[in-house]
């Protein structure tokens, strides 16, 4: 796995895909060669967490402006002139898949930094639209607020 810590210059060039063996019904899976651990460098506070209707998956919510959706449009836009990949077009908000565990422990009203595993794209047959694969690894909260910067 390859860590790359996020500002406004990194690159994502040559990204390696390799078909993954097990496939389904409803497309093509392809791996990441090397996986990437996207971690931001700069603290977010615009987010939310969520359970899915459709598939009872926890998510957050991200800012297609912040710094992991900047990156994930970066590596979409590489995969597209590498290898031809079509991505669903982008809107405001990027989601980011998370297990139970951590959503049932997710803080509320925080300044987060995120660490994000991107391992792979899903290739759908119906619409023939490639979708980034990815999860929350990580993550450290603090405060919002710092009352000590109020004491004399």
């Amino acid at each position: 796995m390859q860590v790359v810590y996020l500002n406004e210059t990194t690159e994502f060039k040559d990204v390696k895909i390799v078909e993954s063996k097990r496939q389904n019904k409803f497309g093509l899976m392809y791996g990441f060669e090397t996986k990437l651990d996207l971690v931001t460098t700069e603290q977010m506070n615009d987010y939310y967490v969520f359970r899915s209707n459709d598939n009872d998956k926890w998510f957050i919510s991200l800012r297609t402006d912040s710094q992991i959706g900047q990156a994930l449009k970066k590596i979409s836009s590489s995969l597209n002139k590498e290898h031809g990949f079509n991505f669903k077009p982008e809107k405001e908000k990027v989601y980011i898949r998370m297990s139970g565990d951590q959503a049932s422990s997710f803080p509320q009203n925080s300044n987060l930094l995120l660490s994000v595993k991107v391992y792979g794209v899903f290739l759908q047959h119906s619409t023939n639209l490639a979708f980034m694969q990815c999860e929350l690894s990580d993550y450290k909260a603090s405060p919002l607020v710092n009352f000590n910067a109020m004491l004399p």
